[in-house]
């Protein structure tokens, strides 16, 4: 039994990965009684047993005779069971998982149990980004980079009903918000609520985007020419704003009018004012890029080097980077 206990404690500390005086330092002892404890010299005082078994999360049974199966059950229940599960005890179970495959390439179960780790994980982070976005917007509804990580997160987890009530919550709290009308109205729109959707918009007062979310609605309904008729008539009516002309680029891009979306994104780029904003060049580029024109979808990133250079004085970083990339990515193929 104490040689059990004694390499236990041991490999449980190693899987930690802290050193005998940080164990020492959490038990209250001195690192020399670790060690002493480790090579089986000394064992444990009977009232640290169940300081360690807590430290370590195992029970005082576990301590005397740990297994692999021991140890693979614990890991299991930890992902079952904790909400949130602590830095040290997943970098431990992450270390443990991987040495078993490592040793055993055929074992799927450690295999199972490490994606479970990392959606464990990554669910986690999810929850904590949703949260921290409906935190920052209700104290800024514009904050266009919150809104666009709220949503992508909970159309990720399908969480559509807990995004339509944040938003009417919003929209109850900022009443005269025309970015969270917007938004609302937009997450109406994918939702299938159309009716709702049309009754919010018919509330307020004239606006383009309104027009915009209007031919969504014809889109999603089956109603394809009067759709694209009523994007391309409120292009027409706003010329020189171009932030609808980029919203009615998106349009046509989503669903697959290429040409009439470049030129869109085109004349969106022309009309805005300066420092322009590159998402239409990005968009050019993506689309130059899907479509096989690779000439121009490396003018379009070479626009954006340029443009981060001289529009924000932005000269090197992961922006500038990214774009270098992408052209020799395109140069090589």
């Amino acid at each position: 039994m104490e040689l059990k206990l004694g390499t236990t404690i041991k490999k449980l500390r190693s899987e930690r990965g802290i050193t005998q005086e940080e164990l020492a330092n959490k038990m209250g002892v001195s690192f020399q009684a670790v060690s002493k404890w480790e090579t089986n010299t000394t064992t444990p005082d009977i009232a640290i047993i169940p300081q360690l078994a807590l430290f370590f999360g195992v029970s005082i049974d576990s301590l005397f005779s740990m297994n692999k199966d021991d140890y693979m059950e614990r890991i299991s229940n930890m992902i079952r069971d904790e909400h949130t599960v602590s830095h040290d005890n997943f970098v431990w179970a992450e270390r443990y998982l991987k040495g078993v495959i490592c040793d055993e390439p055929q074992n799927n179960e450690s295999r199972t149990l490490l994606v479970e780790l990392y959606e464990h994980r990554v669910n986690r982070d999810t929850l904590n980004v949703g949260r921290l976005c409906e935190e920052g917007l209700l104290i800024d509804p514009c904050d266009m980079a919150l809104h666009g990580n709220l949503i992508r997160v909970r159309n990720k987890r399908n969480e559509t009903d807990r995004l339509i009530n944040f938003y009417e919550a919003l929209s109850n709290k900022y009443p005269k918000n025309d970015t969270v009308r917007e938004k609302l109205i937009g997450i109406y729109i994918n939702a299938g609520k159309y009716e709702i959707a049309k009754e919010y918009i018919s509330s307020f007062f004239d606006n383009a985007m309104y027009e915009l979310f209007l031919g969504d609605i014809e889109m999603q309904t089956g109603n394809n020419s009067t759709a694209m008729s009523m994007w391309e008539t409120t292009v027409e009516k706003n010329g020189n704003d171009h932030r609808i002309i980029f919203e009615a680029a998106e349009r046509f891009n989503k669903y697959g009018f290429s040409e009439k979306a470049i030129s869109l994104y085109e004349r969106s780029y022309e009309k805005a004012p300066s420092p322009k904003e590159l998402d239409s060049v990005y968009a050019r580029a993506f689309l130059f890029t899907k479509l096989g024109r690779k000439s121009e979808a490396i003018s379009m990133w070479n626009l954006i080097i340029k443009s981060l250079s001289e529009d924000y004085g932005i000269r090197s970083g992961e922006s500038v980077d990214w774009a270098r990339r992408e052209i020799s990515k395109l140069s090589a193929v």
